[in-house]
C-alpha cells in the first residue's frame, strides 16, 4: 500500500505544480517517489504525513525543505497532505479538510482554481493586444509591448554580406537567403525615312527595368521585374521557382506566377539585355506567347545535354487574367548533342523546338504588327515603330491557336549563328457584342482561321576576339575601354539579321484586316554593330530596312511599301 501511495503522491504533486504554474525541480518528484518506494519495499512506514517543496524560478537549483545549510523564505513554501487513494468513497466524507493553499503566497496565474480553494486576491495581468494603426491600416505594437517573441515565431538571425558582380547582391553567410538587384536602362534615338503620321523621329526610353531576385532557402527562388515601357509601368515578371530536395534542382524545378512562356530559343534563352539586334525578329516579337500567368516544370537532363520546359498557361498574351476556362499547353526542348566533345567546333551546337496550343476567347494582343518593338498595347508605339498590319476594332481571339518552332543556334569562338522557323494558325472573331460583354460566353458568328509563318537567320562576329558560348549577362571585353587617352578598345561585334513574317490571305476576310490599307507580309533586314566599352555598357548602331511587299498606310493620305530606320541605342545593365 505504501508503494502505491508513494507513486500516486508523485503524480498528484506533479499535477498540482503544473496547475499552479509552479516550477518544480526536475528531479524532486522522482526522488521523493523513489524514496517512498524504497521504504515500502523494506516494510517501513512512509515519511512525514506532510511533504514540503521549495518554489523557485525556472532554471534555479532546487533544495528540499530541511536540507542542511539552506535558508527557505516562507513565501516560497506550500504544503500538501498525501492522499490515500485506497480509501473507499464512503471514507471520503464531505467535511474532510482539503489541502490548504495560501493565496497570498501562491501566484495562481490565469488558471481558475477549484471550488474548494479560495480565489486569488491578487489582480490578474492581462496580455497587451496590439491595435491597428489608424493612419496606415497596419498593426503596430503599443509602448511596453514585449519584443521578445518565442523562437518559433521569428526568423533566425543571420549575418549578411554584400558583393557587386553582375548585380548588387546581399546574402546571408550560410547561403540560406540572398537578394540580387539588377538595373536595365535603354535609351534610343530613332530616325525614319520616310516619316509619317504618327511615325516621327524620336528620342525615347523603350525599357527601364528593375530586377529583384534571389533565394529564401536552398530550394526556393524568387524573381520579380518591374518595367517602364512605352508610357506605362508594368509588373513584367513575378514568379517563384521551387524544388523540394527530392530531385536535383538542375533536373527539375516548378515555376509558378507570371513568366515568359517557353516558345522559341530566341525568346526563352536570350533576354532583352543580350539581344544581338536592338529588338527581336519580327515574327517572335509580334506573335510569341509572351508573358502569361501559369505553372511550368523545367530543368536540364543528361549532364545538361537536354533542356526541357512543360507548362500550362492562361492563354492571353501579356495578360494577368484569363477569359475562359480553357488553358494553353506549352512545351520546349533544346538539345546540345556534342556538349561533352571538348575542343570540338560543334560543342556549342543547340538544336531544339517548341510547341503550344489552346482554345482562346481573349482580347486581341497585339492589335498592330510592327517591325521595331515587341508586343505592347500602348498607342505611343505607333510613333516609334513602323506598322504594316492593323486589325479591325472589333477583332478578338476566338477559337484554337497553335504554334510551333524549330531552332538551331551555334556558338563557335567569336562567331554566332541563330536560325528559327515558325508556323501555326490563329482563329479570329469579329464582334462588337463580344468586346462589350467582356467575353462572357460570347463568340463571333464567323470564326476565321488564319495561317501564320515566319523565319529568321542571325549572325554575329566579335572583331576584338571575345568568345561566347551563350548570350547572357553581356560580354566581358578583352580590353576594356577607359578613355581616349588610354589604350583599350572594348568589344566590337558586327551583326546581321534577315527575318520574315507572313499571315495567310484569310486575314483579309470577314473584316479582320482592311486589305486596302495593310499588308500581311513583311521582310525586315538589320545590319549593325554593337560596341561594349565594358561589361555593363552596350552601344548599338543599326540600320533596319523593312519591305512590306505592297504599300501600307503611312499617315493621312500617304502610303509606303518600305521604311528605313536609323537606330541608335545606349544600354546599361548591371
Amino acid at each position: 500500500m505504501y508503494r502505491s501511495r508513494a507513486r500516486l503522491f508523485g503524480l498528484l504533486a506533479c499535477s498540482l505544480a503544473n496547475w499552479h504554474g509552479l516550477a518544480i525541480g526536475q528531479s524532486l518528484i522522482p526522488s521523493a517517489a523513489t524514496t517512498l518506494a524504497a521504504d515500502a519495499d523494506q516494510g517501513a512506514a512512509p515519511g512525514p504525513d506532510v511533504f514540503q517543496f521549495k518554489i523557485f524560478a525556472a532554471g534555479a537549483p532546487w533544495q528540499p525543505v530541511g536540507s542542511p545549510g539552506v535558508a527557505l523564505p516562507s513565501a516560497t513554501l506550500f504544503s500538501a497532505s498525501p492522499i490515500d487513494f485506497e480509501q473507499t468513497a464512503d471514507a471520503q466524507t464531505a467535511d474532510a479538510e482539503p489541502a490548504s493553499l495560501d493565496p497570498a503566497k501562491t501566484n495562481m496565474g490565469t488558471v481558475t482554481p477549484p471550488e474548494n480553494l479560495p480565489p486569488s486576491t491578487e489582480p490578474q495581468e492581462r496580455p497587451v493586444i496590439p491595435d491597428r494603426d489608424a493612419n496606415f491600416g497596419t498593426i503596430r505594437l503599443p509602448e511596453g509591448y514585449p519584443r521578445n517573441l518565442p523562437k518559433d515565431a521569428k526568423a533566425k538571425d543571420r549575418k549578411v554580406e554584400a558583393e557587386f558582380g553582375d548585380g548588387l547582391t546581399v546574402k546571408s553567410s550560410d547561403g540560406y537567403f540572398s537578394l540580387t538587384f539588377h538595373n536595365l536602362t535603354q535609351a534610343d534615338g530613332r530616325f525614319f525615312q520616310p516619316t509619317g503620321n504618327p511615325l516621327t523621329d524620336n528620342f525615347l526610353v523603350p525599357r527601364q527595368r528593375w530586377y529583384v531576385l534571389g533565394n529564401v532557402s536552398p530550394n526556393i527562388r524568387y524573381y520579380t521585374v518591374i518595367n517602364r515601357g512605352y508610357g506605362s509601368i508594368d509588373l513584367l515578371d513575378a514568379f517563384i521557382d521551387m524544388n523540394f530536395g527530392a530531385v536535383d534542382p538542375e533536373k527539375l524545378q516548378i515555376r509558378v506566377g507570371r513568366m515568359k512562356t517557353p516558345y522559341t530559343y530566341e525568346y526563352i534563352k536570350i533576354s532583352e539585355t543580350d539581344l544581338v539586334a536592338p529588338e527581336r525578329s519580327v515574327f517572335v516579337g509580334n506573335l510569341a506567347g509572351n508573358r502569361q500567368m501559369g505553372a511550368m516544370a523545367h530543368g536540364d537532363l543528361l549532364e545538361k545535354r537536354f533542356e526541357y520546359a512543360l507548362g500550362i498557361f492562361d492563354g492571353p498574351r501579356r495578360s494577368f487574367q484569363d477569359y475562359n476556362a480553357a488553358k494553353d499547353f506549352f512545351s520546349y526542348i533544346n538539345i546540345k548533342p556534342f556538349r561533352k566533345w571538348e575542343c570540338s567546333p560543334l560543342q556549342q551546337l543547340n538544336v531544339g523546338g517548341s510547341f503550344n496550343c489552346g482554345d482562346e476567347l481573349n482580347p486581341l494582343q497585339p492589335t498592330t504588327l510592327r517591325t521595331a518593338n515587341d508586343q505592347t498595347p500602348s498607342a505611343e508605339a505607333n510613333s516609334v515603330s513602323p506598322s504594316f498590319l492593323q486589325f479591325g476594332p472589333n477583332v478578338f481571339e476566338d477559337g484554337w491557336r497553335m504554334q510551333w518552332s524549330g531552332d538551331l543556334t551555334w556558338y563557335y569562338k567569336s562567331f554566332m549563328l541563330m536560325t528559327g522557323y515558325q508556323g501555326g494558325f490563329q482563329t479570329y472573331g469579329n464582334s462588337a457584342t463580344a468586346l462589350n460583354s467582356g467575353f462572357t460566353n460570347a463568340t463571333s458568328a464567323t470564326q476565321t482561321r488564319v495561317p501564320l509563318s515566319g523565319w529568321n537567320i542571325t549572325t554575329s562576329y566579335f572583331l576584338t576576339g571575345e568568345q561566347v558560348t551563350r548570350r547572357v549577362f553581356l560580354v566581358e571585353p578583352r580590353s576594356e575601354f577607359r578613355s581616349v587617352r588610354k589604350r583599350g578598345t572594348g568589344a566590337i561585334e558586327l551583326f546581321s539579321r534577315f527575318a520574315n513574317i507572313h499571315l495567310g490571305n484569310a486575314v483579309f476576310t470577314n473584316g479582320i484586316v482592311n486589305q486596302a490599307a495593310w499588308s500581311n507580309n513583311a521582310n525586315v533586314t538589320d545590319i549593325g554593330v554593337n560596341w561594349y566599352p565594358n561589361h555593363y555598357t552596350k552601344l548599338t548602331f543599326d540600320w533596319q530596312y523593312s519591305d512590306f511587299g505592297k504599300p501600307v498606310q503611312w499617315g493621312a493620305n500617304q502610303m509606303s511599301s518600305f521604311c528605313n530606320l536609323y537606330w541608335l541605342r545606349a544600354q546599361i545593365f548591371f
